[in-house]
Parts: structure tokens; sequence; C-alpha cells
């Protein structure tokens, strides 16, 4: 594959409809992680919307430690967000989920499906994952900043194993489309979201996108590892499963990791 074009802040202001989010941008070719450049510009006080890009990551991360291979061609992308004190991770990421699940759609044909809580599939293989993570003021423990990350697959792509059973790109699915737009319309979309998230509306798409809802999935919980059925995803966000002796169960997101 031949090296994409980079991402051009000026290309994806072209295509930015936005108030607040992306109009203070950094692009840069290659990050060890856009969370953690994010971070720490949040930590110096930059404001709400702004955004953090990277041609490629050396050192992406996902949900509980687990690396995310990052390579060239990517849309990898972290904003900085300071909603409420109060404000739930968990609910940030599943609105998140919806907002790129609707920027992807409307800029290619696939349909694009959730698996609680962070991660988008297209025909059942990863293709976007989301990454949330919070600082809280020492003293009272309420939430100073959060970081939206994002990273979408984007350009036909090798996985290496074992992602290459799990994984796919919008280039492998058949369409790759422009990233500077990718980003702009996913910025425009999370711009609208948010603003919305407080009424919990996103949560009917959640649930209509849900690649997990009416099926047994594989449960991991710190070293605990069960089977149940997924039954509803609550308004907070949280799943709802049975297990095979009828216990019902909640699970926050935070804690949890679901296998299908």
């Amino acid at each position: 594959m031949e090296n994409p074009a980079p991402v051009s802040v000026g290309e994806i202001r072209a295509h930015l409809h936005t108030a607040v989010f992306g109009r203070q941008l950094v692009a840069e070719p290659l990050l060890p992680s856009a969370n953690t450049a994010a971070r720490r510009l949040a930590q110096d006080g930059a404001p709400e919307g702004t955004v953090v890009t990277a041609d490629a990551q050396s050192a992406g991360r996902g949900r509980r430690g687990r690396e995310f291979f990052s390579p060239a061609g990517g849309v990898y992308l972290s904003i900085v967000l300071r909603p409420g004190p109060e404000t739930d991770a968990g609910l940030i990421t599943s609105c998140a989920a919806v907002a790129v699940a609707r920027a992807i759609e409307s800029l290619c044909p696939q349909t694009v499906q959730i698996k609680w809580v962070n991660d988008l599939l297209i025909g059942g293989r990863k293709v976007c994952g989301i990454l949330t993570e919070s600082e809280l003021e020492p003293q009272t423990g309420a939430l100073r900043f959060a970081i939206l990350g994002i990273g979408i697959n984007v350009a036909a792509a090798v996985f290496p194993p074992p992602l290459d059973k799990l994984a796919t790109s919008l280039g492998n699915e058949g369409t790759a489309p422009d990233r500077n737009r990718l980003i702009a319309a996913l910025l425009n979309e999370w711009e609208r979201a948010y603003a919305a998230m407080g009424s919990g509306a996103f949560l009917a798409e959640s649930r209509r996108r849900s690649a997990v809802l009416g099926r047994t999935v594989t449960v991991e919980r710190g070293n605990e590892r069960f089977c149940a059925y997924a039954e509803a995803i609550d308004d907070a966000g949280r799943l709802q499963v049975r297990t095979p002796d009828g216990k019902t169960i909640v699970l926050p997101s935070g804690e949890v990791s679901i296998r299908l």
C-alpha cells in the first residue's frame, strides 16, 4: 500500500460545521498516543473541543491496557472534554459510538453495528475502537476532564494475527473515504450528539445498532469469565445479562469486556 497523504488541518476545517469541536486542532504525522498528547494539553488548560489527530501511532492503546494497532492510513483522533463533574465516562463512550457510526455511514455504504461498549463492527469485524479516559480532582473525586479517543481503520490493510480474524478496515470493505472528510464528519456528528447526551436519546440508537443484544456473549470481569445472554442496555448505558442459572447481572462498562 502506498503511503496515504497526511491529514490536513485546512482540509478538515473545509468540511467542519462545528462551533466548538475541532476549532483548536493539532495534526501530527506520528505520535506514541493521541490520547496521551490530548491529556497533556488538557492538563495545561486546553479548552473543551481541542482535538489531536495522528497519521499513525507507535503506542496506541485500547481498554484495559490492550495495544491498539495503529498503522498509517487510519484515523486516530482524541478530543478534550470538560463535561459536568458527575458525567459517566461510559455514557460518553456509548454516545461517541453512535456519533462515529453515523459519520462512517454518511460517507460509506456499509452498515455499522456497536459491540457494547466501545467497538464498532462491519460484517462482524472491528473497524473502530473508542477509549474514554478520565482525570479526577484529587480532593473531591469529581471529573476534571475526559479524553475521548477514537481509532478508525480506514485504508486497506493486512492485519497481523490474531487481528486478521477479528478486524477489518473501511478500505477492506470496499470504501476508504478521504480521512479529512471523515474526521470532519465525525466531529460534526459528535458535536450534535454531545450537546444532546444528557437526554439519553442516543441510547435508543445504541440499542438498535447493538451487535450484542439478543445473543449469548462471554463476559470477562477481572479474573472471572462466564457466558451470559445479553438482554438489555439500560438508561445508564449498562449492559444487563442473564446467566444460565437465571441470575440477572448489570455490567458497568468500565469493569468488563464482552466477547461474541
